[in-house]
């Protein structure tokens, strides 16, 4: 009897055992916030600035709750004719911050709605800021001028705005409401519609 009953103690002992360590790890990945789909996560197609294979048409939006709001950071660069521009000069207004590059073809696939958007935007109090990096200021202009463009271009040819803004694809774009706080960050292109949809959340 006693040989049936130590085999059935010591299976039971190891059941227990396998039981409480996997429903340990599950709770523990609840607690972390580990879950199989993160709906606040930013896919991008490649993550190299040297590449433009980030999608078209494929983004995804980061929210911030308006408990956790990320401060936009403030910065200097010129614009095409040289002058000035800061982001703290737009506080209280709201900013559709883009960063792009003329090599980049979904850059290049998105600016007409983003001409669009200007052209239907420009008497409103919202300001695009479309931000040009790793170029200089005469590629920038030339591409600018060849599309007949009209909205804010600036230059960031060292890329230290970019490095600020941790742009890793490009185009990435930036919506920041009237306090100054980043409300959704995109990676990849956008249509017109995408992006009054992101604005009507600032």
């Amino acid at each position: 009897m006693k040989k049936i009953i130590l085999p059935l103690v010591v299976v039971l002992v190891f059941g227990i055992s396998i039981y409480t360590v996997v429903d340990y790890n599950k709770n523990k990945s609840k607690d972390l916030g580990i879950t199989t789909t993160e709906k606040d996560s930013v896919s991008s197609k490649d993550s190299s600035l040297g590449k433009d294979s980030s999608s078209g048409k494929d983004s995804s939006t980061v929210k911030s709750s308006d408990a956790s709001k990320i401060a936009s950071l403030n910065f200097n660069l010129k614009d095409l004719n040289g002058k000035d521009v800061s982001l703290n000069d737009f506080k209280g207004k709201k900013v559709f911050l883009n960063f792009w590059a003329s090599w980049c073809p979904p850059c290049k696939a998105e600016m007409p709605d983003i001409q669009k958007l200007y052209q239907q935007t420009k008497d409103s109090d919202l300001v695009i800021l479309s931000v040009n990096i790793g170029e200089d200021k005469a590629t920038a202009k030339s591409f600018i001028d060849n599309n007949k463009y009209n909205f804010t271009v600036l230059v960031d040819s060292n890329q230290n705005v970019a490095a600020q803004y941790n742009i890793s694809a490009l185009p990435t774009s930036f919506f920041i409401d009237k306090e100054g706080n980043i409300v959704s960050t995109i990676k990849g292109g956008m249509t017109l519609e995408q992006m009054k949809n992101n604005i009507s959340k600032l």
